[in-house]
């Protein structure tokens, strides 16, 4: 606890008296940042962009915690659905949809007015296949969560210690939708209603997701084997009743940003990261943080060698095995850049 509290006072610090632009969505990650904001920093602003693809409930809820922050808040309405790169739903829509979001936010005639726009990626963020963060480096953003080590756990521990109340729907609806598939309002409204329906049937569970692969439901929750045959019945029917052709149960639980650290035959400990790793930007980054030893860094053909850590330009980071391999790991990944393939 004593780390998470070092690691929070870090975060004021950091944004004190900066006046900050944030891109709002009432999630756990920008909430914490919004706090930290209204505590140190009064005079930032809260934008949020109304894309017409998060659940019905979204816009009106940032207004409200805005109001309970006491910070200014702004609302950009961009109608996604307009638009068939995003109706087509291909494999770079995340990147592209933020790419139009943030854009949007620096067109703000007060914009140069801010010291920062900064953004909610966390460090466990990095640990995910998450192209949209390509963004943050072509926008210069900053992301004061990655700047000061705050992992996902770190988050919901100091909401929890702070009381502080966050929205768990706060991702774009179209993400549940399987990949060129097109995407519409009707199947935005049923995955909406969906999902509601869940949760009503399922409060206990902290993570509910309805993903929809050709008019078929998968239901994807943190702990599938806890629902029971009763509930299982329950969401089957009322699913149906919605419109979808067929209701499957995804047995892997849903989890975010987790580590997944094993080993190998020569005694290594290994977090393959699911993407590709720009290793001239990771070694230029790494150059540039304070906190790393340079002369324990150098950049090979293939991959970069800090200390005893290994970093491979396929996402594999390597170490010979050893108990503080979790913390050398989150001390490099704030600097790792993914390559960009889209």
């Amino acid at each position: 606890m004593s780390e998470v509290i070092s690691k929070y006072k870090a975060l004021c610090d950091f944004l004190k008296d900066k006046k900050c632009i944030l891109a709002f969505s009432g999630g756990s990650d920008s909430t914490l940042l919004a706090h930290v904001l209204s505590e140190v920093s009064p005079d930032s602003l809260l934008v949020t962009v109304d894309n017409n693809m998060f659940a019905h409930d979204f816009i009106s809820y940032t207004q409200q915690k805005a109001k309970e922050f006491n910070l200014q808040h702004k609302i950009i309405e961009k109608d996604f659905l307009k638009k068939f790169s995003f109706k087509s739903n291909p494999k770079g829509r995340c990147y592209n949809c933020r790419k139009i979001m943030f854009g949007s936010i620096k067109k703000l005639p007060e914009f140069n007015e801010y010291d920062y726009f900064i953004e909610g990626t966390n460090v466990s963020d990095y640990l995910e296949d998450r192209p949209g963060v390509l963004i943050n480096y072509e926008e210069k953003m900053i992301s004061p969560l990655v700047e000061c080590e705050i992992s996902k756990d770190d988050i919901l521990t100091i909401l929890e210690k702070l009381d502080i109340t966050y929205s768990q729907n706060t991702t774009c609806l179209a993400t549940r939708i399987k990949l060129n598939e097109e995407v519409t309002s009707e199947k935005l409204k049923r995955i909406d209603e969906a999902e509601e329906i869940a949760k009503q049937i399922l409060p206990e569970m902290s993570d509910i997701r309805i993903r929809s692969h050709e008019d078929n439901a998968i239901i994807v929750v943190n702990e599938p084997f806890e629902i029971g045959n009763e509930r299982l019945f329950q969401l089957k029917y009322a699913l149906l009743d919605l419109g979808f052709k067929k209701v499957v149960l995804n047995l892997m639980r849903y989890h975010k940003g987790e580590l997944n650290i094993k080993s190998d035959n020569e005694g290594n400990m290994i977090q393959h990261l699911p993407y590709n790793i720009d290793l001239h930007q990771t070694y230029k980054h790494m150059n540039n943080n304070e906190k790393l030893e340079k002369d324990h860094l150098s950049l090979e053909t293939q991959h970069i060698k800090y200390d005893d850590i290994t970093i491979s330009e396929n996402g594999k980071i390597s170490m010979p095995e050893n108990t503080d391999f979790e913390d050398k790991l989150f001390k490099v990944i704030t600097s790792i850049k993914r390559r960009k393939e889209i």
